[in-house]
């Protein structure tokens, strides 16, 4: 059984990993997807690639929301601007963190 440590927190974002075997989880509103230590540093390229005003797409709500693809094809989160931001940032924050306990466990 996996043994977690929060990572970030963020408005509706938790990032957390499993001291043991390592998988990262981020958990958003009712999602959680799950990486592997590389896994979780592509996405967070992949997220800090995307430029939200040379993104977004007019929502039927008439918000404008970035689409953000999973590793999963089927599915797909959609964040307006403040949501976007906060999601990067948690997962900034979770990198940041990863290596501060890679670093502990060095020390």
């Amino acid at each position: 059984m996996c043994k977690t440590r929060v990572l970030a927190t963020r408005d509706q974002t938790v990032i957390s990993n499993c001291v043991f075997c390592g998988m990262y989880y981020i958990w958003h509103n009712n999602l959680v997807l799950n990486f592997s230590s590389l896994a979780f540093d592509s996405f967070q390229e992949v997220v800090n690639s995307l430029d939200f005003h040379g993104s977004c797409l007019p929502f039927p709500d008439g918000e404008e929301r970035v689409v953000l693809h999973t590793p999963n094809d089927d599915i797909s989160f959609a964040f307006d601007e403040e949501e976007f931001d906060s999601f990067k940032n948690a997962i900034d924050e979770a990198i940041y963190m990863k290596e501060v306990y890679v670093l502990m466990r060095r020390g």
